[in-house]
C-alpha cells in the first residue's frame, strides 16, 4: 500500500481496529512478514512475534485478532515487563475480595476478560519461571483460579506472545520454560528493526504528522528535506516506536509549519552507514544498541524518564538494558 493510500490512524484507532490494511508498508521485508501474519491469523495457533522493542509487534498482534474467527470477541492485552512480578499473578487470573490488603472486591484477570478472545503477552520474555508455569497450565488446559479464589475457572483463549529477547539464550539459561517456550512456539514471525526497512520511514513520519495535528491540533504542513535526510541516516535501536517519538517532540518543538533538522534532537546523527559504528567499536547489534542509549543517557542528564520517551521505549525496559550493558552514571 503507497504512502498516498494509507488511511489516517488515530490513536483510539489504533487501540481496537488495527488491520493489515492500515499499517504502513513500502517494503518488501515487511510485506512478507504481514503476509505470513495474515496467513496465520485465520488458523487458531498460538503465534510468537520476535523483534526490537518497537517494531509494531502489538500492532500485527491487534491485526491478526481482527483477522481471526475471534475479530468479535475481545482482544486483551498486558505488557509483563511493566507489570511488578507480585503484581502479576493478580492481573493475570484476578483476585478474590480480601486476597490481599488492597482487594477490596472482586477483580478479574486479563485470561478471564479474554475469553473466547485472544490474549497478546507483550515481553513475555520478562515473565518470571513461576508466572510461565501458570501461564501454560491456563493455556494448556484452559483453567485457572483467581488469586485467594477455590474455585476452578476456565476460559478459552487464543495466546499471542511477544518478546525482544533473545530466548534462546533465556532457554539455555533456564530462565524460560521449554515446555511454554514449546507450546507459544507453534507459529513464528520475525518482526524486522525500522533499519530494515527504511523505505517506510517517509510515511510514517507523514503518519505521524497527521497523528499529531489531530492530537495537539497542531497545523504542520511537513518535514524539509534536510530533516528527512538525517531520520533516514539514523539507526533507531527504538524502531517505529522511537521515531513516534522524534516526530512527536519535533511536532510541538518547531516554531512553523515545517519540521526541520534542528527540531527533531537526534542524539546521533550519521550520514553513511560508515559512521554508524565508530573505527574500532563492537559492530554488533548490542554494542549500536548500548551506544545509542549511552548518547541519549547524556543527552538528557541520565535523566531516565526523558530518556524512555526519546529512545520510544517504557522505563522497565530501559533499566533492564543498563543493567545488560552494564552502562553507568558519570560521577
Amino acid at each position: 500500500m503507497s504512502a498516498q493510500e494509507q488511511p489516517t490512524i488515530t490513536s483510539a484507532y489504533r487501540s481496537v481496529g488495527v488491520t493489515f490494511e492500515a499499517l504502513v508498508c513500502n517494503s518488501t521485508v515487511f510485506r512478507d512478514t504481514l503476509r505470513l501474519a495474515a496467513g496465520a491469523a485465520t488458523k487458531d495457533v498460538a503465534i510468537l512475534l520476535l523483534g526490537e522493542t518497537g517494531t509494531g509487534k502489538n500492532l500485527i498482534a491487534q491485526a491478526i485478532h481482527n483477522a481471526s474467527r475471534r475479530r468479535e470477541k475481545p482482544f486483551v492485552s498486558v505488557n509483563c515487563s511493566a507489570i511488578p512480578d507480585t503484581l502479576l499473578e493478580s492481573e493475570l487470573f484476578g483476585s478474590e475480595k480480601g486476597a490481599f490488603t488492597s482487594a477490596d472486591k472482586l477483580r478479574k484477570g486479563k485470561f478471564e476478560l479474554a475469553h473466547s478472545g485472544t490474549l497478546f503477552l507483550d515481553e513475555i520474555g520478562d515473565m518470571s519461571p513461576v508466572a510461565q508455569a501458570k501461564v501454560l497450565r491456563a493455556f494448556e488446559y484452559k483453567q485457572f483460579e483467581r488469586v485467594g479464589g477455590e474455585e476452578t475457572l476456565h476460559a478459552d483463549v487464543r495466546i499471542i506472545a511477544a518478546t525482544n529477547r533473545p530466548l534462546d539464550q533465556l532457554l539455555a539459561g533456564g530462565t524460560f520454560r521449554e515446555d511454554l517456550f514449546y507450546r507459544l512456539n507453534e507459529f513464528t514471525i520475525e518482526v524486522p528493526p525500522l533499519r530494515a526497512r527504511r523505505e517506510e520511514i517517509e510515511p510514517l513520519v507523514q503518519h505521524f504528522i497527521r497523528e499529531c495535528n489531530e492530537r495537539f491540533g497542531t497545523r504542520i504542513r511537513g518535514i524539509d528535506p534536510a530533516a528527512m535526510t538525517r531520520l533516514k541516516g539514523h539507526p533507531w535501536p527504538g524502531n517505529v516506536r522511537e521515531l513516534r517519538a522524534v516526530i512527536k517532540r519535533a511536532t510541538v518543538a518547531t516554531p512553523g509549519d515545517t519540521i526541520r533538522a534542528e527540531d527533531l534532537r537526534l542524539s546521533v546523527a550519521p550520514t553513511s552507514s560508515d559512521e554508524i559504528v565508530p573505527p574500532g567499536a563492537d559492530s554488533s547489534l548490542a554494542g549500536v544498541e548500548a551506544r545509542h542509549i549511552e548518547k541519549v543517557l547524556k543527552q538528557t542528564g541520565w535523566n531516565k524518564k526523558e530518556s524512555s520517551n526519546l529512545l520510544g521505549i517504557s522505563r522497565p525496559t530501559l533499566d533492564r538494558k543498563i543493567s545488560e550493558y552494564n552502562l553507568r552514571k558519570p560521577t
